[in-house]
């Protein structure tokens, strides 16, 4: 069997009714994970605006029961919802910002997994160069804590059209290098790419040791096999990169969360190559 049957796949949720869409199961984290355990999911990436969003405990117990693991926790709602962004003009929203992400890798920390730096990057002015050195800076901030606490920073490069900071797998991989940190790793996310890079297999490729974990979701942003992406090329060569933690699955739930799933966990295993 290769190295690719051993990815885990993940499905994203929340236990929040919330405005950013691509999440399944939104608010009802106990039947997602029954759900998610009967199609064969190894675990989960939790959406999350706060740390008090659910009761943890409670959490703990439910994914052992259902033999699931915590393997990321994703941060934009607190961009969506509260306005907090690590780009912000305003001083205070950053450490806003940054003090959030700290709590996030708390609880991150307790599970062993990863914590998500996506859409809570926010946005910058045009041209704002200052503004741009002051949000790096906030992520550093971020790094350091990441590096005591020994949890992963994935750092997700998002398209134009939501943000203008790190858009393609290249911009982020400069700013990684730049910061030279073992506790941060790129998560590329094919909804994404699909918009910013122009040949997908090749940035994946040039990008390959620093990719942590990959999101995929396909062109119209529903499950994998829903649009026109080829996961087949892209999971074929991706079977070999040195450090692919999971396969994430952050689309639509559309017809519905439960179909969704199904459909992406079956393309994925097909296009990979995965047994149950």
């Amino acid at each position: 069997m290769n190295r690719q049957a051993c990815v885990p796949i993940v499905a994203s949720i929340t236990p929040n009714r919330t405005k950013f869409s691509p999440l399944l199961f939104a608010g009802e984290v106990e039947k997602a994970l029954s759900a998610l355990a009967e199609l064969g999911y190894q675990g989960i990436e939790l959406s999350l605006r706060t740390k008090d969003d659910l009761d943890i405990g409670a959490l703990a117990k439910s994914l052992d029961i259902h033999h699931l693991k915590l393997f990321s926790i994703a941060t934009g709602q607190s961009f969506i919802e509260d306005n907090l962004s690590l780009f912000a003009a305003d001083e205070s929203a950053r450490e806003g910002t940054v003090k959030r992400l700290k709590e996030h890798m708390d609880l991150a920390a307790d599970f062993g997994a990863s914590v998500i730096i996506g859409g809570i990057r926010g946005r910058t002015g045009n041209n704002d160069l200052e503004q741009l050195e002051m949000g790096k800076q906030a992520i550093d901030r971020c790094i350091e804590y990441a590096e005591r606490k020994k949890t992963v920073l994935l750092l997700e490069p998002i398209n134009r059209y939501e943000t203008n900071v790190f858009n393609s797998l290249e911009d982020a991989r400069q700013f990684m290098a730049s910061r030279s940190s073992d506790y941060l790793r790129l998560l590329p996310d094919t909804f994404h790419m699909n918009i910013e890079e122009a040949n997908m297999l090749s940035s994946l490729e040039q990008n390959k040791n620093w990719i942590g974990a990959i999101h995929c979701a396909d062109s119209n942003r529903l499950a994998p096999g829903m649009g026109h992406i080829d996961f087949t090329g892209i999971l074929k060569r991706v079977k070999d990169f040195p450090d692919i933690r999971y396969f994430g699955v952050e689309v639509l739930p559309l017809p519905d969360s439960f179909t969704s799933a199904r459909t992406a966990i079956e393309t994925i295993r097909r296009a990979a190559e995965i047994h149950k």
